[in-house]
């Protein structure tokens, strides 16, 4: 028989009952033993992480000393590497789902989960842990290579030839072969060099640098060339330096041609539903983006609408949700049920999301004669602002793809649309964007926003991107940020 893991856990919990009942439930675990710490406030569990090394850290969101997201966020600072696991009520899911994009592995709720649960929750986040500490470590051990690889560097004299130790000029081939006391201009015209560079050089000895971007034999190359000075400050020649970036021009050129593409994936024009003006936009925060929205054509007068957030931006979430819109699309064809619909995606595309990959997906359908409105969601929350002012919550119905193997959808409580109410689907990045101050937009600066301005739906959604915008100071997006509005008339 295989010895039983000993794996330490650092408790903080408030209530004692609590923490005991934990500890007792792990007791009789058989796949392995579990040495308990516990501390009761935010800080004293910090404290506990200078004194003694732990496996796992089971953190309770609402302590004396800290509340809600923070905790996890401030735990999490203190001790990058350690995974954590969030313990949640009932009324708290919503906040918990929220601390896995601060870096919780796991959320368990209170009162539900036996030892056995507790003990699979533990391992795998100690796994999932150790393989994203691995991805890190060989992502920045790439930077740090990509850093150091070796530039080319030559010098030449006054009358611009070149001097030892010389060798090379502009990139690393036996074509670009420089030998000392070879004139600059002599090289370029063998080589059938660029001639910004001989101007560069001239330049130089005048005193001026100058950094340039050149194309060469079928080679892209960062360049810059300055003067180079004696310890009098007097220029005696000038020195040059080169990197090849034809990948890196390569990449930006084919990313380029992916943010076209996707773009292209993007609905250019809204549907046309009685009594309703709908509208959406995506504003990446790289080339290309994570988040996505669609208009799905559903039959017999229903309008699917979808809101959707891989975690993550750039290329790889923007092919996942490409892959996933077209499974929407396919499935929204034959199947009318919102709930059973998210099933059958997060099937299709289980097999083809990475261990630290997930979806949060809002799925709803319009129709416009009845003004109704059906949703199921995965880890998703959308609003309704009624003419009133009042605001009603389209709560989550179940957690994001790729958390869990079973998860079930529930279609959530159909709504009606009246004159003057207004539907908000938002991405996270809009109430999650922050200033200078790291203090977040939030929903209720949303809300009040929407509030606030309720003419064309386009016309809010540019709004509130100039909102953010102002909010966060014009700096660059971190995140995607999306948004369907629907203003029922």
């Amino acid at each position: 028989m295989l010895p039983r893991p000993t794996i330490r856990v650092l408790l903080v919990e408030d209530s004692p009952t609590d923490a005991d009942l934990l500890a007792i439930e792990l007791e009789d675990v058989a796949s392995g033993t579990f040495e308990i710490d516990t501390a009761d406030t935010l800080a004293g569990g910090l404290l506990r992480l200078t004194k003694a090394a732990f496996d796992v850290v089971l953190l309770d969101l609402n302590l004396p000393d800290s509340f809600g997201v923070e905790t996890c966020e401030r735990m999490h600072q203190a001790a990058p590497s350690l995974p954590i696991i969030v313990l949640t009520g009932l009324a708290d899911e919503e906040r918990a789902l929220a601390t896995f994009k601060i870096g919780a592995q796991d959320y368990l709720v209170k009162g539900q989960c036996n030892g056995a649960l507790l003990s699979r929750a533990i391992r795998y986040a100690i796994e999932r842990q150790a393989s994203n500490e691995r991805a890190r470590v060989a992502d920045e051990r790439l930077r740090l290579i990509s850093e150091q690889l070796p530039a080319v560097i030559w010098t030449t004299d006054i009358a611009l030839r070149f001097t030892a130790p010389t060798v090379r000029c502009l990139f690393n081939d036996d074509a670009a072969v420089a030998r000392a006391g070879d004139e600059l201009s002599v090289w370029l015209q063998r080589v059938e060099g660029p001639e910004s560079l001989l101007k560069a050089h001239q330049s130089s000895l005048a005193g001026q640098s100058s950094s340039f971007d050149v194309r060469w034999k079928q080679r892209s190359f960062s360049v810059h060339v300055e003067p180079l000075r004696d310890v009098a400050g007097c220029i005696i020649g000038t020195i040059g330096l080169s990197l090849d970036v034809s990948q890196q021009k390569r990449m930006s050129e084919e990313l380029n041609a992916a943010r076209h593409v996707q773009q292209a994936l993007f609905p250019h024009d809204a549907p046309r539903v009685p009594h309703f003006d709908i509208a959406g936009k995506v504003f990446p925060a790289d080339e290309t983006a994570g988040d996505c929205f669609d208009f799905i054509p559903m039959g017999n007068g229903w309008t699917g609408l979808v809101v959707g957030d891989v975690a993550g931006h750039g290329l790889g979430p923007a092919l996942l949700m490409a892959e996933l819109r077209a499974y929407l699309r396919m499935l929204a064809s034959s199947n009318s049920d919102v709930a059973q619909i998210l099933i059958s995606a997060k099937r299709l595309i289980a097999s083809d999301l990475e261990d630290f990959r997930f979806v949060t997906l809002f799925f709803a359908k319009l129709h416009g004669e009845s003004r109704r409105f059906e949703y199921a969601s995965a880890g998703h929350t959308a609003y309704v602002v009624r003419a009133s002012g009042k605001t009603e919550v389209l709560a989550s119905t179940g957690v994001p793809i790729g958390l869990f193997a079973d998860s079930k959808f529930d279609r959530g409580a159909s709504v009606v649309l009246l004159p003057g109410d207004v539907v908000v689907l938002p991405t996270d990045g809009i109430q999650e964007a922050q200033n200078s101050d790291r203090k977040m937009f939030g929903v209720d600066r949303m809300l009040s926003f929407v509030r606030a301005h309720r003419e064309e739906a386009a016309s809010i959604i540019d709004g509130l991107r100039g909102a953010i915008a102002e909010f966060s100071g014009h700096r660059a997006l971190s995140d995607d940020t999306t948004a369907i509005i629907v203003r029922a008339l």
